[in-house]
């Protein structure tokens, strides 16, 4: 007599839209109310899910659902501007930063307390941004000294990559101070390219 085997029935497949939905609740909620008051039944409600449906995803709760939503968000920055010259490339790498910034000013800051205190959305925060903002602006220095830009093992130091960032980060969340092109053409000329050594004609 044959032997009948059945296979196991297989749950519904994930809905990529979904995902999509509850990961833009996560990171809108953080932005208008902070990480703190961005609760798991908030998240839910507003991505029109049920609760179950977070934790069958993410079963580590709300820490790890946040740092996917920014791991994702950030994954979609685009590629390293090439613009054929290192001044051009620091111009292209600021208005970038800054956009981005402008653009995501209040999750940043809905995010700025907890980052002491939840080592995972502090190590999402190193690697997601931090080391891509780094990674930028090591392939553009290497480019430049494939040009003849920069001199061959020239030595830049580790601190140079977080100098654009921070200046507009600075700008951006506590003064208030304009972000615009002059900014981006100061920061470029009299901060940046001098930290190379590199002193650009005046016009």
């Amino acid at each position: 007599m044959a032997t009948i085997t059945s296979t196991p029935a297989r749950g519904r497949p994930r809905d990529p839209q979904r995902r999509e939905a509850i990961l833009q609740a996560a990171l809108a909620l953080v932005a208008e109310v902070g990480y703190d008051r961005a609760t798991i039944d908030a998240i839910a409600a507003r991505a029109g899910v049920s609760k179950p449906t977070l934790y069958r995803r993410w079963p580590h709760g709300k820490p790890e659902l946040v740092a996917d939503a920014i791991r994702e968000h950030r994954d979609q920055g685009g590629a390293t501007p090439d613009t054929g010259s290192l001044r051009g490339d620091l111009l292209a790498l600021v208005a970038i930063q800054t956009g981005r910034l402008l653009e995501d000013v209040h999750l940043a800051c809905g995010l700025l307390t907890q980052l002491r205190t939840s080592e995972e959305l502090a190590s999402v925060m190193r690697e997601h941004v931090i080391a891509e903002e780094r990674r930028r602006v090591d392939e553009l220095l290497d480019r430049a000294t494939a040009r003849g830009e920069l001199a061959a093992g020239a030595l830049v130091s580790p601190l140079f990559a977080d100098v654009a960032g921070s200046l507009v980060f600075t700008r951006v969340t506590i003064t208030g101070e304009p972000v615009d092109r002059a900014f981006a053409e100061q920061l470029v000329d009299d901060v940046l390219l001098p930290i190379l050594n590199i002193h650009p004609k005046r016009n």
